[in-house]
C-alpha cells in the first residue's frame, strides 16, 4: 500500500478562551494534588508495612502478596526502562498519523 501524501486536516488544539484556561488550569492542579495525595498514602502505607515486618505482631502477614507485588512493580520499571532507553517514547505521534493515513487510503479505496 502507497502512503498517501496528502496532510491530514486535524485541529492540534481549539481556542476555548479563558474559561477554558481555567478549567484547564483546574484540571492540572487537581491532576497534580489527587497523584500527590496518593502518592503520600502509598509511602505510608509501605512503611506501615515494612514496620509490621520488623514487628512480632504480624509475624509473616502478607509476607507473599506484597513480594510478588514488588516484582511486579520491578518489572514494569524494567519494561518502563528498556522502552526509554531503546527510545520508544521519542515519536508517540507517528504511530496515530500512519493509522489516519491508513484509514483515508481505505476510504479512498473504498473498502
Amino acid at each position: 500500500m502507497a502512503p498517501v501524501n496528502e496532510p491530514i486536516k486535524v485541529p492540534i488544539e481549539a481556542d476555548y478562551g479563558a474559561s477554558g484556561k481555567r478549567a484547564k488550569i483546574l484540571l492540572w492542579v487537581c491532576m497534580i494534588g489527587g497523584i500527590a495525595i496518593a502518592g503520600v498514602a502509598f509511602a505510608y502505607k509501605l512503611a506501615e508495612f515494612i514496620f509490621t515486618l520488623n514487628s512480632n505482631a504480624v509475624e509473616g502477614f502478607a509476607d507473599l502478596p506484597v513480594t510478588v507485588y514488588f516484582f511486579v512493580a520491578a518489572g514494569w520499571l524494567v519494561l518502563l526502562t528498556w522502552s526509554w532507553l531503546t527510545g520508544k517514547f521519542k515519536d508517540i505521534e507517528s504511530t496515530k498519523w500512519d493509522m489516519l493515513r491508513q484509514e483515508l487510503e481505505y476510504e479512498r479505496r473504498g473498502e
